[in-house]
Parts: C-alpha cells; sequence; structure tokens
C-alpha cells in the first residue's frame, strides 16, 4: 500500500493504514457477537472526545442511544489531556475508555505508534484560521499584521490540537516564539479561545478552527500562513477495550454519510471527500479470493468478521472463474453482489479488471512446483522430463484457474506442451489445485503434477517437490478493494488485516513468501 498518506494537509486513507497497522499488535483479544441477528446490544461506551469536537459527537451519539439504546458516555479534554489519560489508563492497568477521539491527526498518530489505540477511521476535517470578533473592523490580511499589534489574540496552547498545528507551522517559519510572546491570553482548549473572543471585551482574534469560529459566530480570516493548515478527525478504539467491536460499530455510525457525517456537516465541519461507508449494524463485505490463499486467510476473516462485527461472505475459486464473474457482475449479466475486495492467486488476474478496483498491494507469493510420488521414481526433474513417453501428468483448468495458465505457459515455453498433447500424457485436469492434490493423494496413476508450494506444505512427508526455474514459476498474490464498493473503509481496513503480522505468520505458516512492505 502506498505511505504517509493521511495528512495534515487533508484526508487520505493509506495513513490511517499506517496508523492501523502499527496499533495492529495492541489488540488485545476478539469479542464474539452474533453476525446474523442486526441489533446492537445495550452495552455503554465512553469516549474520550477533544472539546473542539464535542457538539457533533454529543448529537450524534444521543441519536445513536435514541436508535439503539447504547448509552454513550462522553469525557472531553484537549487532545493532549485525553492522549495523557490513555497512558495513565494503561499505566495503572485498567483500561477506561472505549474511543478516542483528538481534534488532530498528529494526535491519533502517535497514540496508535504507542500502542494506545488501535484501528482508526476517518471522520471530518478542521481547517486553522483567525476567528476575529464580528465588532472588530481593523482589517488583517497576514501573520505579520497580528505581530505587528492590529489586534489582540489569544492563542491555544501545544497540548490543544489547533495550538499544535499552529505551532508546527509557525516554528517552520520562525516566528513561533514570536507571536506567542506577543499573545493576550492563551487556553488549553480551542472552545475556551472561541469563547474568550466572543465575550471578553478587548480580546480582538484567536487562532482556531474554521468549524469552531462558526460555532461561536465569529468572523473567520483565512491568513495565508495557515492556507494549508488542515487537521484530520479521527475516531481510534483504544487498544484493550473490552468492548472493541461495540466501539468500531459506533465509530462507524460516526463516520455513515447519512448518519454522522450529516450531522458533522450540520455542526459546519467539512467532511472527507471520500464515499464513506453506508450505515449498518452488520455490514456484509463480499470478498472473492483465488482458492491457493484459503488455508493462509480463512481465520484473519473470521477474526475480522469478529472484532468489526460484520459477516464476510467469501468466494474461493480459481482466478479465471472469479475473474470471470466479476466482468459478468459488472456488466449486469449476473445479478450475483459485485466483490468488495479482491485477492488473486496471481497479479495477472487482477490486471484484467484493474479498472474496477483500487490500487493493489502485493500480499505475499509462492512457486510452481512439480509434485512427484516420494523419492521422484521417475526421475523428473525439470518441465523437460514430462515429456518422456508414459509420464502421466495432472494440471489444472488454464480457463478457470490461475495456476493452470502459468503451467500451461510454462510447459508451453520449456518447448514440451505440444508433445504432451500428443502423447496425451495429460491425464487429469481439475478446477483447484485443491481438487488435484486429492486425485494425487487419491490413487496412483498420476506421476506427476504442477501445483503451488503453498499447497504443499502437509504433503512433504509422502511426496517430493521438483523446484522450477522459470521467471513464470512464481505466482505473487494481491489484495485490492472495488472502486464501487458500499464499504471502502472497512474494506481497507480488512486489507489491513491482511497485512498484519498475525497474518503474515499464517501465510508463511502455509509456504507462502511474504511480500507486503513492513
Amino acid at each position: 500500500m502506498a505511505k504517509d498518506l493521511y495528512r495534515h494537509k487533508g484526508l487520505s486513507w493509506p495513513r490511517v493504514m499506517g496508523l492501523s497497522l502499527a496499533a495492529m499488535a495492541a489488540l488485545c483479544f476478539i469479542i464474539k457477537i452474533n453476525l446474523h441477528t442486526p441489533k446492537v446490544e445495550a452495552r455503554d461506551l465512553l469516549v474520550y472526545c477533544a472539546a473542539g469536537i464535542r457538539l457533533p459527537v454529543e448529537a450524534a451519539a444521543k441519536q445513536y442511544e435514541a436508535e439503539h439504546g447504547v448509552q454513550i458516555r462522553l469525557e472531553y479534554d484537549s487532545s493532549g489531556g485525553l492522549e495523557g489519560k490513555l497512558k495513565l489508563d494503561r499505566d495503572n492497568g485498567k483500561v477506561r475508555a472505549d474511543i478516542y477521539i483528538p481534534a488532530d491527526i498528529s494526535f491519533a498518530e502517535r497514540a496508535a505508534e504507542s500502542g494506545l489505540t488501535a484501528e482508526v477511521v476517518p471522520l471530518a476535517q478542521f481547517q486553522l484560521v483567525l476567528g476575529v470578533d464580528p465588532k472588530v473592523e481593523t482589517e488583517i490580511a497576514s501573520i505579520d499584521d497580528l505581530l505587528a499589534g492590529k489586534l489582540s489574540y489569544g492563542i491555544c496552547e501545544p497540548v490543544a490540537g489547533a495550538g499544535k498545528l499552529m505551532k508546527e507551522v509557525l516554528e517552520k517559519r520562525g516566528i513561533y516564539e514570536a507571536l506567542a510572546k506577543k499573545k493576550k491570553v492563551s487556553f488549553t482548549r480551542v472552545t475556551e479561545v472561541a469563547n474568550a473572543v466572543a465575550l471578553t471585551k478587548g480580546l480582538d482574534a484567536g487562532i482556531i478552527w474554521d468549524t469552531t469560529a462558526r460555532q461561536f459566530k465569529l468572523k473567520t480570516v483565512m491568513l495565508p500562513v495557515f492556507e494549508k493548515a488542515r487537521s484530520s478527525i479521527v475516531g481510534s478504539v483504544v487498544a484493550g477495550s473490552a468492548k472493541a467491536t461495540d466501539a468500531l460499530r459506533f465509530i462507524r455510525y460516526l463516520a455513515a454519510p447519512e448518519k454522522g457525517r450529516r450531522i458533522f456537516e450540520e455542526h459546519l465541519f467539512t467532511v472527507p471527500d471520500t464515499p464513506g461507508d453506508a450505515w449498518a449494524v452488520v455490514p456484509k463485505l463480499t470478498v472473492y479470493c483465488g482458492g491457493v490463499n484459503r488455508n493462509a486467510v480463512e481465520a484473519t476473516l473470521r477474526e475480522f468478521e469478529s472484532r468489526e462485527g460484520c459477516e464476510i461472505l467469501e468466494e474461493f475459486a480459481g482466478c479465471g472463474k472469479l475473474v470471470a464473474g466479476i466482468r459478468a457482475t459488472a456488466s449486469g449479466e449476473m445479478r450475483k453482489g459485485f466483490p468488495d475486495a479482491f485477492m488473486t492467486c496471481d497479479t495477472s488476474y487482477l490486471e484484467k479488471v484493474q479498472e474496477l478496483f483500487e490500487m493493489p498491494v502485493d500480499v505475499s507469493s509462492t512457486r510452481v512446483v512439480l509434485l512427484v510420488r516420494k523419492g521422484n521414481p521417475k526421475g523428473l526433474n525439470g518441465l523437460e522430463d514430462l515429456a518422456k513417453p508414459g509420464i502421466s501428468l495432472g494440471t489444472t483448468d488454464p480457463r478457470v484457474s490461475t495456476l493452470g495458465d502459468l503451467s500451461h505457459r510454462l510447459l508451453q515455453d520449456a518447448g514440451v506442451l505440444d508433445v504432451i498433447r500428443q502423447q496425451r500424457s495429460i491425464a487429469v485436469t481439475t478446477p483447484t489445485a485443491h481438487e488435484l492434490i486429492l486425485q494425487m493423494e487419491g490413487h496412483g496413476k498420476l506421476d506427476a503434477a504442477l501445483v503451488y508450494e503453498a499447497n504443499c506444505t502437509r504433503l512433504l512427508d509422502t511426496f517430493d517437490l521438483v523446484p522450477i526455474e522459470h521467471p513464470l514459476a512464481t505466482a505473487v498474490q494481491n489484495f485490492a478493494v472495488a472502486r464501487k464498493t458500499r464499504y471502502p473503509e472497512l474494506s481497507k481496513r480488512l486489507m489491513h488485516r491482511i497485512l498484519s503480522l498475525s497474518s503474515r505468520d499464517r501465510f508463511e505458516a502455509n509456504g507462502f513468501t511474504w511480500k507486503a512492505a513492513p
């Protein structure tokens, strides 16, 4: 996946991916829920919420309580103050909060890197502006006008998201100390600055979020120095929360366009320009997955749907068949649901339908090998030996199977495919490698089969593997999210889980080579 993408400059999901991966090790357990009953269990949740985000979160919480009977308790402070509480809770060995919503992405990053939080979901955005008392007529064009003393102003301390971002921006210009020295007052919460400007005589302005300025009916002045000073607001699950599934469900509610996102907009927040996940108590993801990955991914899929409170409808098959299904569904020839995500047997199959999916990420690889009887009694040491008279070979079907396609291309490149066909040496053709191996195990008529190395981890006591030295003999498995999925964020979190350390262990235990970036 792409790196360093969830910036102060705006929302961009792959950086959220980085946060989720960094925090994955902090997940302590998985909560089981009934996936088939669309009902939210009446359990209370505690949310650590930055003061500047209070209004929309409070309104969404009340609506959620009314709809689902779940009590949402909100505890407000500056982003840094809440981060300190998370650390104190952990140090005391007692996790109090279930959700952390800071006012600046940098706090979410730091919490994830420290193992304080797990999953991260984008909610809204802030812009740093100068909030001015409407009664003040003095025109301000730049930060230099503040430094020249044209207005009295207040600022946020760096423990607040607005104060932290302001300091970062102005320190790069070398003017933070001068601006801080000339301030009239400072507060630890952005709402306190805005309230002081609105009510205090002699305080003309404050450097605050645009949303906060509008909420307090202040004039917003965009100073050029803050033009790109934007902050992304995210909701994070607190690591170790005993209610992680419930927490994720409420965060999904906050982010849903028809639920929480609408409330953020009503409170004058800017929301992400990405679609966001449709709201469902139990969302259903359809995942197409190449059959070679089955043993490596099944446990991860079950863990993900249990923790997220979703249902995964997976289809394992040869990638040729899956791609045909994707094309037929996209064209309207089939009425079955289009997949939300696709994990291939080999990257070449995603290339066939790339226009329907986001950019993929490589996950793993495995080699095509020759599976022969123990001791290799027919002396099959390479593809050329398969042209020997009397050899009985098994392959998968090249029309529906990535492995079959690669196998026949390898035989063609080795110059033996026509000879093998003439001799009718291909005695068995199956849709999947699993069925082909069952044929090898079931009776002795097959001398060899072309299979993935990852299919053979449990067979080494009874069969031998002959490696094939050829560039085509390596298949790379990749994963991509559909462009038109109803659940883009949920699908991305599934991708994060597929790329996690526990998933890597499963792939490697099943004979794959890991390719995903750390």
